[in-house]
């Protein structure tokens, strides 16, 4: 495993792993979070995390509108900003049209 890439534990004790895009820190809200793609689904999404080691950490649910209305805001500004060439999926969210 690589440092883009992370293991979500779920409660019912399946494992997802997962490509980060980005993490980011917001002075707002005082709070690290990350956003990642869920590798064998494609789903995009976050969670706020808290640094245990340097290595590891812990993630929690993001569970207000206003975190996720600032993340949604900064993932399209990401993918708006990703240099794709030819076949997207490097970053899944290109949304190019084929007159480009």
């Amino acid at each position: 495993m690589d440092d883009r890439t992370i293991t979500i534990g779920l409660e019912d004790g399946t494992e997802l792993l997962c490509d980060i895009l980005f993490t980011y820190f917001s002075a707002d809200f005082e709070k690290n979070y990350v956003v990642f793609r869920v590798k064998s689904t494609g789903e995009i999404s976050a969670a706020s995390y808290t640094e245990v080691d340097g290595k590891t950490g812990e993630i929690s649910k993001i569970d207000s509108d206003e975190e996720w209305e600032m993340l949604e805001d900064m993932l399209a500004d990401y993918f708006e900003n990703q240099n794709c060439e030819g076949d997207c999926s490097s970053c899944g969210g290109c949304k190019r049209s084929d007159e480009e």
